[in-house]
């Protein structure tokens, strides 16, 4: 009887265990996910968050909420703490959110009447988008986005993964003297930072600007690009020509009227006819749709 009762007991035992199992790994897996599919790292006072988009040349992201807003929670919850906000904004934004009962002046400033409000702002406070009430992701992605992307796009951001950016092409290392055209400072040839650090395979597959890593980087003649993950390095180099800008990212324009090169700038990019032209001012991208075809037929295009 001993026995039986003994047995009884281990048999139980092992069912709780097996019963337990489950639950136990599945909260490892929850853990685990969390741990792994991290939102916007969010500033809670708006001076300090300045202060880092002012630093990091970037613009800001500001959520207006209080703490008895339901609608400002839901979105949140929805919207501005989700993964997916990460991916879409991640960092390309400082983000912050405004209680608008502790910082009054700011929800003033700001002109903010509805809760919840968000803005992108430029680092010093300049207005570039505004949405008024719950957003679903969808609606606020498609309103934020394009105005986070122009900002950068005129302003490229300050810090780069290993390196700082600039918004003209950063000189690597002077390379030998080489026959042949030289580049506007004079007869040598200086090897440059293409795209000011940014992926040329995003910028032309996605049309987003997502900046590159040294670690994923790919000379092309004296200019050298940085990828931004091993699988777009291995695109970049299966067909360069692609994915570069045309000319070596020098201004055709100049290039074709003085016979000077001199490297264009990623605030003045335009995309004509599958090909990337970079130019060194407004007026010179004007003057290449005068007579596109000429230039581009200049620069290696069709």
């Amino acid at each position: 009887m001993r026995k039986i009762t003994t047995r009884c007991l281990a048999l139980i035992a092992v069912l709780v265990m097996v019963s337990v199992m489950p639950q136990v790994s599945s909260a490892a897996v929850r853990v685990k996910r969390t741990k792994s599919q991290r939102g916007l790292i969010w500033h809670k006072t708006f001076a300090v968050a300045q202060a880092e988009a002012r630093r990091r040349g970037l613009p800001l992201l500001v959520h207006f909420h209080a703490s008895w807003c339901g609608p400002c929670r839901m979105m949140e919850r929805d919207v501005l703490d989700t993964p997916r906000l990460q991916l879409q904004l991640g960092n390309r934004v400082v983000a912050v959110k405004v209680d608008t009962d502790r910082e009054p002046s700011v929800t003033s400033r700001f002109r903010v009447k509805l809760l919840p409000t968000d803005l992108v702002v430029t680092p010093d406070g300049k207005e570039l988008a505004r949405t008024r009430g719950y957003q679903g992701f969808g609606n606020y992605v498609a309103r934020m986005l394009p105005a986070v992307t122009r900002y950068l796009v005129a302003h490229p951001p300050k810090t780069l993964a290993g390196g700082t950016v600039q918004s003209r092409p950063v000189i690597a290392k002077k390379a030998r003297k080489t026959t042949g055209a030289g580049t506007a400072s004079g007869g040598k040839s200086e090897i440059r930072v293409g795209l000011a650090g940014f992926s040329p395979v995003a910028l032309w597959a996605e049309k987003r600007w997502r900046r590159g890593d040294r670690k994923f980087s790919c000379r092309v003649g004296q200019v050298v690009y940085f990828l931004a993950s091993a699988s777009e390095l291995e695109r970049f180099r299966r067909k360069p020509t692609r994915f570069a800008p045309r000319l070596e990212g020098c201004d055709v324009v100049r290039h074709l009227d003085t016979g000077r090169k001199m490297a264009g700038s990623i605030k003045y990019a335009y995309f004509y006819d599958g090909g990337l032209y970079l130019f060194v001012d407004a007026q010179s991208k004007a003057r290449f749709f005068s007579s596109p075809v000429r230039y581009a037929k200049a620069a290696g295009g069709r």
